[in-house]
């Protein structure tokens, strides 16, 4: 039986007393973006054989930075075959930490459903959830969605699409279909400062093992204090603080290809319009592929790049409000060995630049309700090069008749998967064809809420409800099919979501749109570098135009390509 943890945070007034003396830093006024290349190696440099698994969430303006979690679960596709087309089965690997200064883990494998799988996280994270713990004290103080304590990840569009449609076999692309972990030591930006950044280790003192499991962990805090002195030392120095936030100094050119030419993207739309004319689906979001590798690196040992290097050029250039990056390291689920000098080899990278929000759960301390929020976006233009024709784009947006009733359509479709979870009467749609700017496009975005049924778990809600309405189309089930034979190649983590939930339920999700994923390389030494992938897309229905179209999916990923490419 699973203990419920009474949980402690390092560096707060109403916790355990902290084993380190410092729980805060600047790390020299960097941008998170710029941090978190150079936190990552650092930590890898200092200690190698820990069980990093570093994911970053911008969280809407609250970032996370998570650095080893207690558990994590990785999911990958299967030969073994289901005992029927409505329950395919996965491996699920789970790696539970039981040595904080080396990489040995606790590793199993199960082979299960989605369903099973999500019933085994609401249960995990049923024990975990308790009122009284220290972070949920702190996070009342707060007016933003913030992570204190839960699980952090993403769940791809392959396998959500797949649950939809098992008998139409969706192909899994070859590499993680989701990913989540328990990360109960991560970095978050520090309460009394703008800039600074505080640790949290979240004790869970419940059972014999757990103390164990926590005087190893406060022996581990106090080694991982010392590095972080070290990093936010280097990251003082002013001169060498200027030279290292010029965030896209030591990244080499990365050229992006079209998997599909203007003609095929042609070819794909007019099927699109037969399968709309024959009333198949009322909008179905088709998306096109770009490719590429990541270069090796041009020094003595010829390493290759990682995705986690573009980063800060990329967060630069987006400002996403829901970015995010993660990497989950195949080797060390595989039994293969993982050579420090070269910590991104045979990992899977994910970097979201992602503008939109999936699903935003807030739990009422009082009344021990738990209410949703969605924001679903359809409806592009670029931003102007001037003023006057930037206001005329946005204006178009807002005439545009044909967004309007594509944004209607997803609104309906999200109306539909939440009514499921819903009390009945609480869902509403507060605001319809709003218009968000971003860097590179205008949006329309509407806003849905409700209150949850007292007896539905979050995460049931986000499991139920992938995938995205706004990526797929209306109806769900008939898109991905049609999506899938189309697009003729998995789309991967892309258009699925990636965010947190905490144990108590609220948490936030994003949309994995605007969204780059890097593949680990083989232990074949004659691999020279590593395949990255971009994706772009947008609504079809029976009013949309071709070249239109085709020219939004340029509009939404031309920044990113050129940021790669290091022509801006």
């Amino acid at each position: 039986m699973m203990p419920v943890p009474n949980s402690n945070i390092t560096g707060q007034t109403n916790s355990a007393p902290s084993p380190a003396t410092k729980t805060s830093w600047r790390f020299g006024d960097l941008s998170v973006a710029d941090l978190i290349p150079q936190l990552q190696r650092h930590l890898y440099e200092q200690n190698h054989k820990a069980n990093w698994q570093f994911v970053w969430l911008n969280n809407d303006g609250r970032p996370v930075i998570g650095l080893m979690p207690k558990v994590s679960w990785s999911v990958y596709a299967t030969d073994q075959k289901p005992s029927n087309d409505s329950n395919p089965v996965y491996r699920v690997v789970k790696n539970c930490r039981d040595n904080y200064s080396t990489h040995s883990e606790n590793t199993t494998t199960a082979y299960m459903s989605y369903l099973e799988w999500q019933h085994e996280l609401i249960a995990y994270s049923k024990a975990y959830d308790t009122d009284s713990n220290s972070s949920n004290n702190i996070n009342s103080k707060r007016t933003k969605p913030n992570y204190h304590h839960g699980l952090i990840g993403f769940i791809g569009y392959d396998i959500a699409a797949y649950e939809l449609s098992p008998a139409d076999r969706i192909e899994l692309a070859n590499q993680p279909c989701a990913s989540l972990g328990h990360y109960d030591i991560y970095l978050t930006p520090a309460a009394d400062t703008d800039t600074g950044w505080e640790l949290k280790s979240i004790q869970t003192n419940s059972s014999s093992n757990e103390a164990v499991d926590n005087k190893a962990k406060d022996e581990f805090i106090v080694a991982l204090t010392s590095y972080l002195d070290e990093l936010d030392k280097k990251l003082s120095d002013k001169y060498l603080n200027q030279a290292q936030s010029k965030h896209t100094s030591h990244t080499i050119p990365v050229v992006l290809t079209a998997r599909w030419s203007k003609r095929d993207y042609q070819q794909a739309f007019d099927r699109t319009q037969d399968y709309l004319q024959q009333g198949d689906c009322y909008q179905i979001n088709l998306t096109q592929k770009w490719s590429g590798y990541l270069p090796r690196k041009d020094d003595a040992n010829q390493q290759p790049l990682a995705l986690i290097d573009y980063l800060p050029a990329l967060h630069h250039n987006t400002k996403a409000p829901f970015a995010g990056y993660l990497s989950v390291d195949s080797a060390s689920v595989d039994g293969t060995s993982v050579e420090h000098v070269d910590i991104f080899n045979h990992s899977f990278e994910l970097l979201s630049c992602s503008p939109e929000l999936f699903f935003t759960f807030t739990k009422n301390k009082v009344t021990d309700k738990h209410h949703i929020l969605t924001k679903p976006i359809k409806g592009t233009m670029p931003r102007g090069s001037t003023d006057k024709q930037d206001e005329s784009y946005k204006q178009q947006l807002v005439d545009s008749e044909k967004d309007r009733a594509e944004n209607v359509m997803i609104v309906d479709l999200l109306r539909n998967d939440l009514g499921k979870y819903a009390k009945i009467g609480s869902v509403k749609v507060p605001q319809l064809f709003a218009i968000e700017s971003f860097s590179n496009v205008h949006h329309m975005v509407s806003t849905i809420t409700a209150e949850l049924k007292t007896d539905t778990h979050p995460l049931a809600v986000l499991f139920g409800s992938l995938p995205a309405g706004s990526i797929t189309g209306t109806p769900k089930k008939r898109a991905v099919e049609i999506i899938s034979e189309l697009e003729s190649t998995p789309r991967g983590a892309y258009c699925g979501t990636m965010g947190y939930m905490n144990f108590d339920g609220s948490g936030q999700w994003n949309v994995l749109i605007r969204t780059l994923q890097a593949n680990g390389s083989s232990n074949n030494a004659s691999v020279k570098e590593r395949p990255i992938n971009l994706w772009a897309g947008g609504g079809i229905t029976v009013a949309s135009d071709c070249d239109a179209e085709y020219q939004e999916c340029l509009d939404k990923v031309g920044n990113l390509l050129a940021v790669l490419a290091k022509k801006v």
